[in-house]
């Protein structure tokens, strides 16, 4: 199962190829990305390629899961400025996840990917309740989720830069 692409009203939402990693890898080296994100930049083109190369590939045969992973492109002036994600479970379930340069914060560009994610996961794959993960500290993205409509049901232990943290978990019941 491939990623589908879409457009928002600012945004073009592409499937990530290995082709991206070139016109990725400035906007993913701001450490920002990472302050609350268990990832870490990549330190060459040629890493980030490899990093792409095996999300574009998906998970082993045997995870149950389906890998779908987009770039996130303006229209105005064909800028990446993110990435968004979404693990599809044998369950019905979607686990998802966002990044945006620190340049695009605050311009609403995180709200309207997600909004199209949310829209596109029950419609396309049957998806019937979106699950997200976030560190507790990261104000940001839980006022993101809150504003889309998610709702924290719980905490759990989480680890971020061999640090231990604590994560929210919010969920989002589809429409059928």
């Amino acid at each position: 199962m491939k990623a589908m692409s879409g457009l928002t009203a600012r945004l073009r939402i592409e499937p990530l190829r290995v082709g991206h990693a070139a016109m990725m890898f400035p906007v993913l080296a701001d450490p920002r990305l990472y302050e609350y994100a268990p990832d870490t930049s990549r330190a060459s083109v040629a890493e980030l390629i490899s990093r792409f190369a095996q999300l574009a590939a998906g998970p082993p045969a045997d995870a149950g899961e389906v890998w779908l992973n987009w770039v996130l492109i303006t229209h105005d002036n064909g800028v990446p400025v993110g990435t968004l994600q979404a693990t599809l479970m044998a369950d019905g379930r979607a686990w998802v996840g966002y990044s945006l340069v620190p340049a695009a914060w605050g311009q609403g560009l995180a709200s309207e990917a997600c909004a199209w994610l949310l829209a596109e996961l029950p419609r396309r794959h049957g998806v019937r309740e979106i699950l997200a993960s976030v560190d507790v500290r990261n104000a940001k993205s839980i006022a993101l989720l809150e504003r889309s409509g998610f709702e924290c049901f719980g905490t759990e232990a989480a680890e971020l830069n061999g640090e231990p943290t604590t994560d929210h978990l919010y969920r989002i019941a589809c429409a059928p």
